[in-house]
């Protein structure tokens, strides 16, 4: 339809064209002495348009000659900037993949021909970040060197990215100092408050992670179970620095009443309490842990079968009234049971001993009870049951390879 159109109206014009010459009767006179030329007046219009046509396509031909170099830089310029790019791409999708190798190779052919700043920041992060994947430490460092002739709104994720790399290396002191300049950059960013926590847990700076640990919580930038688990070992560097009960007892009466729940830190200061020898505090603890089923475990039962015999008589008899109330809420807890064994062992009550270790044999067989019914039957004189047991504490070690 369009042609049909297009023809149609070219008809029309040099008809058009034509009535028009046939009116005009004019003519033009051109002198140039000793000659003179008439010319019509519409042969002149039309010698006129051919002129100006002509001129206007060499000037044409002129000017694409000329800039024919420069299309031609152009459309290199343009064709490895889409390599680049391309390389890029494919570097990112490699780096999520775990190909760090391919990552780095294909970032660096996308920093060769990338002009925009943006676009070659990432590729040095990729090729960075990929480098110290594969413990190029050299290759690491020195991309993160380039980073910094690039604008000051790309240094942001260059120090974090810094900051990352040499925590992964452990290398505390750099990963603190990156951290300090991203800080600069950006005060409340949460991610590098993330990575300074991890940072002093590294350092053994308890107090700094649990003063970090409180505003990322605060911020909710943290989750409760991560901030519990990076309180207790705050609070296990703590006490690994104690040297005496006392310092141990008052700083236990620091620490929120949550947290004293907590059987893991529960394990832990009863460690510390019997290095340095304090049995009835460290009984006394583990007793109101025992208590308790949310904080009652095998590890802090096996403690108390520990420290059984170093007890004064009175903290041995105050745990086996109690035991009474801890075997109502655990009656099938072998390692409860078997701590009761000795501490009834220890104040010379034969008959319960024996029971209570003899029942813990009898849910979960091991080398320990057997081992204190060995000793029970000895002191007893039942030398029958002694051979029994000494037979049984065999087995077991050949069982489990010792």
């Amino acid at each position: 339809m369009k042609f049909v159109l297009w023809i149609t109206g070219l008809f029309a014009l040099a008809v058009l064209l034509g009535l028009l010459s046939t009116l005009n009767t004019g003519y033009a006179i051109m002198i140039m002495p000793p000659w003179r030329m008439e010319v019509s007046f519409n042969l002149l219009i039309v010698l006129l348009v051919t002129l100006v046509a002509v001129l206007y396509g060499l000037v044409r031909v002129v000017a694409l000659a000329t800039g024919l170099p420069g299309q031609v830089r152009q459309f290199q310029r343009q064709r490895k900037l889409k390599a680049s790019r391309h390389a890029l791409r494919e570097a990112g999708i490699a780096f999520f993949e775990g190909r760090f190798q391919r990552a780095e190779r294909e970032a660096g052919k996308a920093m060769d021909d990338e002009y925009a700043p943006e676009n070659r920041a990432l590729a040095l992060l990729i090729a960075a970040r990929s480098a110290g994947a594969m413990k190029d430490s050299e290759g690491r460092d020195a991309y993160l060197a380039k980073l910094d002739s690039l604008p000051e709104r790309l240094q942001l994720a260059r120090h974090m990215l810094d900051a990352e790399l040499k925590l992964e290396a452990q290398d505390s002191s750099g990963a603190l100092a990156a951290i300090e300049r991203a800080r600069v950059l950006s005060p409340n960013l949460t991610s590098a408050l993330r990575l300074e926590l991890k940072v002093r847990l590294l350092q053994r700076q308890p107090e700094a992670v649990l003063a970090l640990t409180e505003k990322l919580l605060k911020a909710d930038a943290l989750e409760p179970a991560q901030a519990r688990l990076y309180r207790l070992s705050a609070y296990t560097q703590q006490l690994s620095g104690m040297v005496d009960s006392s310092e141990v007892r008052n700083w236990l009466r620091k620490v929120p009443d949550a947290e004293r729940q907590n059987a893991q830190l529960v394990a832990a200061v009863v460690a510390r309490l019997i290095k340095v020898e304090d049995f009835d505090f460290a009984a006394t603890l583990l007793s109101t842990a025992l208590a308790d089923s949310d904080q009652a475990t095998p590890e802090l039962a096996r403690e108390l079968f520990q420290i059984a015999e170093r007890l004064t008589r009175d903290t041995r008899l105050g745990l086996l009234k109690s035991a009474e109330g801890w075997l109502k809420q655990r009656p099938r807890d072998s390692a409860l049971l078997m701590a009761l064994g000795r501490l009834a062992y220890a104040e010379q009550l034969w008959g319960k001993a024996q029971s209570y270790l003899e029942a813990s044999v009898s849910i979960q067989p091991s080398l320990s009870a057997h081992a204190e019914l060995v000793r029970l039957f000895e002191a007893t004189g039942r030398e029958d049951k002694v051979e029994h047991h000494y037979r049984q504490c065999l087995a077991l070690a050949l069982e489990q390879g010792l």
